[in-house]
C-alpha cells in the first residue's frame, strides 16, 4: 500500500513539473521571439554591417528561427505527446530545431574565437576581420548545420538501431564536446589578458560576461547531451527522475535560445539605470560599441595589448 501512495505521489509530482515545464515553454517563446526580433530588426536595418554584428545576427536569426516553431512542441506536449501535424510537419519541426540549435552553438563558438582572435591579435584582427570573410563563416556555419542536421530528416521516425545512436554521438560531439571546450579556452585566455591590464575601464564588466556566457553554455547544454549518452549507455534512470531530468534537460536547451538578448545587455551594467532606458535603445547602444575601431594610440607593444581589452570590450 506504501509502494503504491508513494508512486501516486511521484506521477503527480511529474505531472506537475511537466506543466510547469509547459508555461516555462510558453513563456521561453514569447522572450525568444520578442528579444532576438529585436535583434535582427535592429542589426539588420538600422546599423552597418561589421564581423562582430554579422555574428549576432545570424545567432540571433537561428534562435528566432527555432523559437517559431515552439508552439508545435508546447502543443506535442500538452497532447501527451501525441504528434497532431502529420509525419511531413514532423520531419520539418525536427530538422528545423536541429539546425537552429546548431547554428546557434556554432555562431556562440565562433564569437568566443572571433573575441579571442581580437584581444590576443588586435592588429591582425584590425586588418584581416571583414564583413565578407564573417559573411563567408556564416554561410559555411549554416552549411554544416544542415549537414548535421539532415540525417534527422531521413532516420526520424524509423527503427532506432545504429543511426540512431550515431546520429547522438554526432550531436554530442559536434554540439558540445568540441564547442565548449574552445568557448572555455578561449573567454579563459581573454579573462587571463583582461585580468592582467585590470586597470583598463569596464574590466570588471568583461570578466562577468565572459564568465556569464562559459556558465550559461554548460548548465543549458549539458544535461540536454549528457541524457542520451545515458541511455544509449544502457544505463537507467528510475522513475520519475528520468521523466523530470528529460523535461528540465529540453527546457534549459530552449531557454539557451532567449538568453542571448538578456546576457548581452544587462551582465555587468547598471540593472537599474538599463530598466529606466527603453531595451530597443538598449540593444542598438549595445551592438553600437562593436563598429567603433579601436584607438590605436602608439605602435608599442605594451598598448597594442591594452587596446586588444579595450576591442573586446567594445564587442560586448
Amino acid at each position: 500500500m506504501k509502494l503504491v501512495v508513494k508512486a501516486l505521489r511521484c506521477s503527480h509530482w511529474c505531472i506537475r513539473f511537466s506543466l510547469y515545464c509547459k508555461i516555462l515553454k510558453f513563456i521561453i517563446f514569447i522572450l525568444g521571439t520578442a528579444g532576438n526580433g529585436l535583434v535582427i530588426w535592429i542589426i539588420g536595418f538600422k546599423m552597418e554591417k561589421t564581423a562582430t554584428l554579422i555574428w549576432f545576427l545570424n545567432l540571433a536569426i537561428a534562435d528566432f528561427s527555432f523559437c517559431l516553431f515552439l508552439p508545435l512542441y508546447i502543443t506535442e506536449w500538452a497532447l501527451g505527446h501525441y504528434w497532431p501535424f502529420g509525419q511531413i510537419m514532423c520531419k520539418t519541426c525536427t530538422f528545423n530545431l536541429h539546425l537552429n540549435l546548431s547554428a546557434s552553438v556554432l555562431f556562440l563558438m565562433i564569437i568566443s574565437v572571433d573575441r579571442c582572435i581580437c584581444v590576443l591579435y588586435p592588429i591582425w584582427a584590425k586588418i584581416h576581420r571583414t564583413s565578407r570573410l564573417a559573411l563567408t563563416i556564416s554561410v559555411v556555419i549554416w552549411f554544416l548545420s544542415v549537414g548535421l542536421s539532415s540525417p534527422y530528416i531521413v532516420f526520424y521516425g524509423t527503427d532506432k538501431g545504429k543511426q540512431h545512436i550515431t546520429m547522438l554521438i554526432t550531436r554530442f560531439v559536434s554540439m558540445f564536446l568540441i564547442p565548449f571546450p574552445i568557448m572555455l579556452v578561449c573567454y579563459g585566455l581573454i579573462a587571463f589578458r583582461v585580468r592582467k591590464n585590470s586597470r583598463i575601464p569596464g574590466s570588471g564588466r568583461t570578466l562577468k560576461i565572459a564568465f556569464t556566457i562559459v556558465i550559461c553554455f554548460f548548465l543549458c547544454w549539458f544535461l540536454y547531451h549528457s541524457l542520451p549518452m545515458i541511455y544509449t549507455a544502457q544505463i537507467y534512470i528510475r522513475y520519475p527522475w528520468d521523466e523530470i531530468l528529460y523535461y528540465l534537460a529540453h527546457c534549459l536547451a530552449y531557454f539557451n535560445s532567449c538568453l542571448n538578448p538578456i546576457i548581452y545587455v544587462f551582465i555587468g551594467r547598471d540593472f537599474k539605470k538599463s530598466l529606466r532606458t527603453s531595451i530597443p535603445f538598449l540593444l542598438e547602444s549595445t551592438f553600437r560599441e562593436s563598429n567603433d575601431p579601436p584607438e590605436m594610440l602608439n605602435n608599442n607593444h605594451r598598448e597594442i595589448k591594452l587596446d586588444g581589452c579595450r576591442l573586446f570590450q567594445m564587442l560586448l
